[in-house]
């Protein structure tokens, strides 16, 4: 078998053939050996592989080699689409073995023939007109039916849910448009493809689903590897538990009139119900406020108003159940929406409690657009427990970023993960040469008044000496747009988080060459910028997740009530991977280099500090800025 991957990767093999540039690495042989293995005997793998390992490569290959049904979970549905239009292409022509692939997003990215019809005949959606007579146009061309491959909508579009069916709104096989469903023929696919690209949403929703025992989206498959498993437990806490919106009740009272209107006329009563529930939501969105925040529940419950509101908005649903019951028999539309105001108000139930659950988290993500109320597990290693169990295939967990001072205790104890084989691919990277870390006086702490102003300096000094070319990665908007204020007039491209879509920003900073670029949070990951466009990553602060969080909190306490160390062992594990991520941007190809500067000053004040830096990669070290100077004056 050894010799099989090999032939693949080593010197001369298929890929150095087929691929223009392709240099062998032996951590990428290695990798894909292992995985070869994992794939043969049914087993479970942890790896950690190093930014420029391929790890890519090394995963795809032994899937494809392995003739079985494999499963390639990926953190965004950008990088599905690369592997799915770039990665396997190239490697379908290189090793040149007949495979069928499939790519397989979520509901919500595939146009949706039915409601495409009810908004066109909406008269709320005359002023989008235009654009549903474009997607109309489209959907008789595409097919995959995918709107990413379309310009049509912007990703923030109103017309986007319109237009697009959830899980609540689909008529499954009794819709009058079934037979061209672009969601049934991309599953069709995947069910006979060897190869399914999915995203780590749909690999969440399936498990959601099976959790509560209403059926799965994905079949069964032989073998599951999941790319940026640094991303699932996030991503598991988000789909696991329940969740009601305003914006599923909204839909709920549209849909009902729309139907009633179509299929039951003689029951306009339907419209004054839905009427009323859809006023005692907004009753009920003034009593909790408008401010934009995240908060725990029961504090949102001990508010003037707000529960005497819910009373409201749970008697106006269970009204428009008992009409949509009598209707139900008159469409399938009908019948749809009394099981969805059923299924609304029995997750409302969870909400009437005035006690905390042991197990549930209950909290409110509230937006200007609209109220999401989640009841999120403490703790979802439970349900991977029970998932993997049920599923003895091959499982490969895999990330740069998965361990905290080489260890992965953090990943697999989050996932309930006890007998995986785990394994460390450093990158190939040669740091020592490469890269400079910087680590500077700064004489207050993170916390003082004055700590942003050090910041500023420092960022202007060190932009001089990279001319541009740099990444300032922050944990807060604020101190992001007060350091963006102070360097506008710098003689660098300036670029913030927010002035433009992301892939817009980081083309115009690849393009410019000399930019200066400050982000938050979805900067620290995803993002691929080689050469010397990039040559400087500073970042602000320890990126510590806000103790504001009411998920966060809730486990915090949680914690500490069983006699444990929340800070030891959630805040700053969960640190590390992120910093571990944000310090990725600065090298992505052998023939980088660049300077990385850690400004906070607890990274060697604090004894927890030596943790971070034991997680970096082996660079050299200074606190000396004229040796900043002289590195890129040695590099340039």
């Amino acid at each position: 078998m050894a010799e099989q991957m090999q032939h693949v990767f080593g010197e001369g093999g298929l890929l150095s053939q087929h691929i223009e540039g392709y240099a062998p690495r032996q951590q990428q042989l290695e990798m894909a050996e292992k995985i070869q293995l994992i794939l043969t005997d049914s087993t479970i793998l942890i790896a950690e592989a190093g930014t420029g390992t391929g790890k890519t490569y090394a995963y795809l290959a032994p899937a494809i080699l392995s003739g079985q049904k494999v499963f390639i979970s990926t953190g965004t549905k950008n990088l599905q689409d690369q592997l799915f239009s770039r990665d396997l292409p190239t490697l379908r022509k290189a090793l040149a073995v007949p495979f069928r692939a499939a790519l397989l997003k979520g509901r919500s990215n595939y146009l949706c023939h039915y409601r495409l019809e009810m908004a066109q005949s909406d008269p709320l959606q005359k002023r989008h007109y235009e654009t549903l007579h474009d997607l109309t146009v489209w959907a008789g061309k595409t097919n995959t039916g995918d709107l990413s491959e379309s310009d049509l909508l912007e990703d923030n579009s109103p017309l986007w849910p319109k237009v697009t069916s959830t899980i609540d709104n689909c008529l499954g096989q009794e819709c009058p448009s079934y037979s061209d469903c672009f969601i049934a023929e991309a599953r069709r696919k995947a069910q006979e493809a060897d190869i399914v690209v999915i995203n780590h949403h749909l690999l969440m929703s399936d498990m959601a689903l099976k959790a509560s025992g209403q059926g799965e989206i994905l079949p069964s498959a032989d073998a599951y590897i999941i790319d940026e498993a640094h991303q699932l437990p996030e991503i598991a806490t988000q789909f696991l538990g329940n969740r009601i919106s305003s914006h599923q009740i909204q839909e709920l009272c549209r849909d009902s009139i729309r139907e009633m209107e179509q299929d039951a006329k003689d029951m306009a009563g339907i419209r004054d119900y839905a009427d009323k529930l859809d006023a005692s939501l907004h009753g009920f969105r003034i009593s909790i406020g408008e401010t934009d925040n995240r908060t725990p529940w029961l504090t949102l419950l001990e508010k003037l108003g707000v529960k005497n509101k819910l009373a409201d908005l749970v008697e106006s649903l269970n009204d428009l159940a008992e009409q949509l019951e009598l209707a139900a028999e008159r469409g399938k539309g009908l019948e749809q929406c009394h099981n969805r105001c059923s299924e609304l108000m029995a997750t409302l139930e969870f909400f009437e409690q005035e006690h905390q659950d042991d197990n549930m988290i209950l909290w409110a993500d509230i937006r200007s657009t609209g109220i999401v109320l989640h009841a999120t597990p403490h703790d979802v290693s439970q349900y991977f427990q029970k998932w993997i169990d049920d599923k003895p295939t091959a499982w490969v967990f895999t990330s740069a970023t998965l361990t905290v001072a080489g260890k992965f205790n953090n990943f697999s104890h989050q996932l309930g993960i006890d007998d995986a084989e785990t394994k460390i691919w450093p990158s190939p990277f040669d740091y020592a040469r490469q890269s400079l870390l910087y680590m500077p006086h700064i004489p207050v702490e993170p916390s003082h008044d004055d700590y942003t102003t050090h910041i500023i300096d420092l960022a202007k000094e060190l932009i001089t000496h990279s001319q541009g070319r740099t990444f300032i990665l922050f944990t807060s908007y604020r101190a992001m747009n007060i350091v963006a204020e102070a360097l506008k007039d710098i003689d660098y491209p300036l670029m913030v988080q927010g002035s433009a879509a992301k892939s817009t920003l980081l083309d115009e900073f690849r393009s410019h060459g000399n930019a200066v670029l400050l982000g938050t949070n979805s900067f620290w990951e995803g993002v691929d910028v080689r050469g010397e466009a990039l040559s400087c990553v500073i970042i602000d602060k320890i990126p510590f997740a806000s103790p504001g969080d009411p998920i966060l909190q809730a486990r915090i306490d949680a914690l500490r009530e069983r006699g444990g160390n929340p800070f030891s062992s959630i805040q700053i594990p969960a640190a590390v991977i992120q910093l571990k991520q944000g310090i990725g941007r600065l090298i992505r190809d052998p023939k980088d280099f660049g300077v990385l500067v850690l400004c906070d000053p607890r990274f060697l004040t604090k004894p927890y500090g030596k943790l971070f830096l034991r997680s970096l990669p082996a660079m050299p070290i200074t606190q000396k800025m004229e040796d900043v100077a002289a590195f890129f004056t040695d590099k340039v």
